[in-house]
């Protein structure tokens, strides 16, 4: 049920997003983002296909709403006992600064707040587990024309229990006035 109400908050976004294009400059992409999580003793790696949308105030400024919806997991052994560990998602919220090094390619920053959902399980036992914290990230952008190009980055997600380093690659398509 959840997965189904994540997924369709996504159709909505990129809808929203394509029927307000000429309202400025919006931005939507899709990609992989690999997900390492760490909580001081252990560490699983994930996978999630993320998805994007954002506006740009300025050339240089600007916010993007993320959603990441698990789709590899991973096991540890805890105590002998393999452990399956997934991402159920991960919804976050981000300022984001650019830094223009030519036509077509910019460098940027962003800090926001991110909410995850995670789950561990063996067999006949499963528990989930909330949890939500800052996060700060760097990347690139490098565009082929004016509307399409793609976006590597990297962003720590720093929360109460456990830390997330994630490494992300997207394709990008701008609307609006294309900055």
């Amino acid at each position: 049920m959840l997965r189904t109400l994540v997924s369709a908050s996504a159709i909505a976004l990129a809808a929203a997003s394509v029927s307000f294009a000429d309202d400025g400059d919006f931005t939507w992409s899709a990609g992989y983002s690999a997900i390492e999580i760490s909580d001081g003793g252990q560490s699983v790696d994930v996978g999630a296909v993320t998805f994007r949308g954002g506006y740009e105030f300025t050339r240089h400024f600007g916010f993007e709403g993320q959603l990441d919806i698990g789709v590899t997991d991973d096991t540890v052994i805890i105590a002998a006992t393999p452990v399956d560990v997934e991402l159920n998602y991960a919804a976050s919220l981000f300022g984001i600064a650019r830094a223009p090094v030519s036509e077509n390619a910019n460098l940027f920053i962003r800090a926001g707040y991110t909410t995850a959902d995670a789950e561990a399980s063996i067999p006949g036992v499963s528990v989930t587990s909330d949890t939500d914290g800052w996060a700060y990230g760097v990347g690139g952008e490098v565009f082929f024309d004016q509307r399409n190009g793609f976006r590597a980055g990297y962003t720590h997600h720093d929360f109460d229990s456990s830390d997330a380093d994630v490494w992300s690659l997207s394709y990008v398509r701008r609307f609006g006035g294309g900055r």
